[in-house]
């Protein structure tokens, strides 16, 4: 009985945790970020949706892509095509979450992924 509260102390532990580190980096507020309408419970499986939904996907992909550009391994024209994919699925994502669509959601945290396997290519083209 006693591993038992130990394991569910220790989950407690780390989601108050995890759930304090996420707000302090900015990755979720209140609603999903902001997205009005997106206002489910915080449970695990809405985890991947808040993510996506408060727009740190996003972010995090054009940060990398601005960064490749200064180090001058995407050239302007390949940075340009991959930016514009980027805000395209930023409006989708928007609608989406306003919505509350979650297989939209996955749907569009799976094409962010194909954007950073762009950028990744793009990137290391030369190796």
């Amino acid at each position: 009985m006693r591993s038992v509260w130990s394991v569910v102390f220790l989950g407690v532990s780390l989601v108050a945790s995890g759930s304090a580190n996420a707000q302090s980096w900015g990755v979720y507020v209140g609603t999903g970020g902001g997205y009005p309408g997106y206002q489910r419970g915080y449970d695990e499986e809405d985890g991947l949706a808040r993510f996506i939904c408060s727009g740190q996907r996003a972010h995090m992909l054009e940060d990398r892509l601005r960064h490749e550009v200064a180090e001058d391994e995407i050239d302007g024209d390949d940075a340009d095509r991959i930016h514009a994919a980027i805000d395209r699925l930023e409006d989708r994502q928007r609608h989406e979450c306003r919505e509350g669509d979650r297989r939209a959601i996955g749907d569009i945290a799976y094409r962010y992924d194909r954007i950073a396997r762009w950028i990744d290519g793009e990137a290391h083209r030369g190796w």
